[in-house]
């Protein structure tokens, strides 16, 4: 039951790339999960595919999409995937995440367009870094 609220619930999606992640107010930091954007950056090293014509802007935020929905619901559970008892009822919920960004991705692409327009922007450059 389960698998089939997630394959259903945009919402979990669309919480995902909400960019306001609770801040610490001693140093202005997000904790220690990664936006959208610097998980891209940063873990998957998007702007390097599509630099290499590898895959589109939208193509790599669509798999970035559905690499990143898993990672942030296992930190606000509090876990690493390797800590996931059940490997493969873990696997089931990441394929269940991607059917759901593939029947939705149309939505989430217009959500990532508008809230990280200036990402969006960096990918398609020829900007090297993105700050």
């Amino acid at each position: 039951m389960i698998l089939e609220n997630i394959v259903v619930n945009k919402e979990i999606i669309l919480e995902t790339l909400h960019t306001q992640w609770s801040r610490d107010p001693r140093d202005g930091k997000a904790l220690d999960c990664l936006h959208f954007d610097e998980y891209c950056v940063e873990r998957l090293e998007v702007k390097n595919g599509i630099n290499f014509n590898l895959f589109s802007v939208e193509a790599g935020l669509k798999a970035a999409l559905k690499h990143y929905v898993p990672y942030v619901v296992l930190y606000k559970l509090g876990h690493n995937p390797s800590e996931v008892e059940d490997q493969e009822k873990l696997e089931d919920v990441k394929r269940s995440i991607a059917k759901n960004v593939d029947d939705n991705w149309s939505e989430y692409h217009a959500r990532i367009k508008k809230d990280y327009s200036r990402f969006v922007e960096f990918l398609s450059s020829d900007a090297k870094f993105y700050s």
